[in-house]
């Protein structure tokens, strides 16, 4: 550990330079040759996956896929000339345009049970073979824009079933870090030191991600591995990060040099970062054992995200440590004019004091603030959701 610290250390614009290389290089062959994101869910040795087997073996390739449903309202009835006229005009297109679909039309004797009694509504099946996840995005895409064209007075369309639903990817990984770099600041006191661990857990998160791309061409990666990276990227890469950096800093107030600091907060604080992270990827690749593409693609992508981040707290953040030197607390907030170290007068101490004194008050406080958020929980639905759960402005539920 110490040799590697040092030649971090030494050679520091060497290192940082060849992680911006890294950094560049991967996520610009990522773009370019990177895989495609599949969402393999499927046992290989259960019942269902043998339905689907069979049924591409028996010539019913078109129902082993997504299916969904073209629903539509007309207040003059879905009989009315005009409307039929358009929709059976779509449902042809559909079945020419789109590749390997099966369209079951309310107008014909097989999809007569499709139209309501009251004859205001009625929809259309489409089922459609297997794909990649990509090119299901593409059918769909293509049906809502044909349907998009038509224009029938009184006439409404809406398009159901998972095939239809674009889901919007929360902004969840960048309010947590906003978050951390928050409480970072806080508890540094300081934004050159709180930004050092936010810096070294993004170039573990950009390579982690770039790196997983690339593997997604051998194997079923879902198309959420990125988020998944990324959330725990951001949950280990600062906490390695922080442990060097905080043992980094009490050195430093102990009177040794940088160099010095350094080689012993990766001495100490580094080998537990060498063994917490090898404990998380080895902990990680276990989903291997579980038999779902998908799911072991995922573990691969996650491991990598995890290994990258913490070579980077342990090459990357010496590297950059020994620019910082001993101005690892300037540009401190203003609330920090205490020397580092001492407690007296200083605000937890008072606190820590006040609670000691008087222990219940704080703790019922506590434990109602705490009963108050939970109070959620008692509205949880745990189960698997359906369009009923989405916007009412979505169009799967609308259908």
């Amino acid at each position: 550990m110490r040799r590697v610290v040092l030649f971090s250390y030494q050679r520091r614009r060497s290192v940082l330079i060849g992680w911006i290389v890294m950094l560049v290089a991967v996520f610009a062959l990522s773009q370019t040759a990177g895989g495609v994101y599949r969402n393999e869910l499927a046992l290989s040795d259960s019942e269902s996956a043998d339905a689907f087997d069979l049924l591409e073996e028996q010539g019913f390739a078109d129902r082993a896929g997504f299916s969904g449903q073209i629903v539509f309202e007309a207040d003059q009835g879905v009989g009315d000339p005009a409307v039929r006229g358009a929709m059976e005009g779509l449902l042809a297109e559909v079945e020419e345009t789109v590749p390997d679909v099966e369209v079951v039309s309310p107008y014909s004797p097989a999809g007569a049970r499709q139209i309501a009694e009251d004859a205001r509504i009625g929809y259309a099946e489409v089922n459609l073979a297997d794909r990649a996840d990509v090119e299901f995005r593409d059918a769909a895409d293509e049906i809502e824009a044909a349907g998009g064209d038509i224009e029938v007075e009184g006439l409404e369309i809406a398009y159901g079933g998972d095939l239809f639903f674009t889901e919007e990817v929360p902004a969840s990984e960048a309010i947590a870090l906003l978050f951390a770099i928050a409480i970072l600041i806080i508890a540094f006191g300081s934004l050159l030191a709180a930004g050092l661990p936010i810096l070294t857990a993004l170039f573990g998160i950009g390579t982690g991600i770039a790196l997983a791309q690339l593997t997604a061409n051998g194997l079923a990666m879902p198309d959420f591995t990125n988020e998944a990276v990324a959330m725990i990227g951001i949950g280990v890469g600062i906490d390695y990060a922080l442990l060097i950096v905080t043992r980094y800093r009490q050195a430093l107030r102990d009177g040794r040099d940088p160099e010095n600091s350094i080689v012993l907060a990766l001495d100490t604080a580094g080998r537990s970062v060498l063994f917490a992270g090898t404990t998380v990827v080895i902990a990680v690749l276990g989903m291997l054992l579980i038999n779902v593409p998908a799911v072991r693609g995922l573990a691969i992508g996650i491991a990598l995200g995890v290994l990258m981040t913490m070579l980077g707290a342990l090459t990357l953040l010496p590297a950059v440590l020994g620019f910082v030197g001993r101005n690892i607390d300037k540009l401190g907030l203003p609330y920090r004019r205490r020397a580092e170290g001492a407690v007296e007068g200083t605000f937890w101490h008072r606190w820590s004091h006040f609670i000691q004194r008087r222990p219940w008050p704080p703790a019922l406080a506590a434990l109602v603030v705490l009963l108050v958020l939970a109070i959620p929980v008692l509205s949880m639905r745990l189960a698997f959701a359906d369009a009923g759960n989405r916007p009412t402005s979505d169009t799967t539920r609308v259908a």
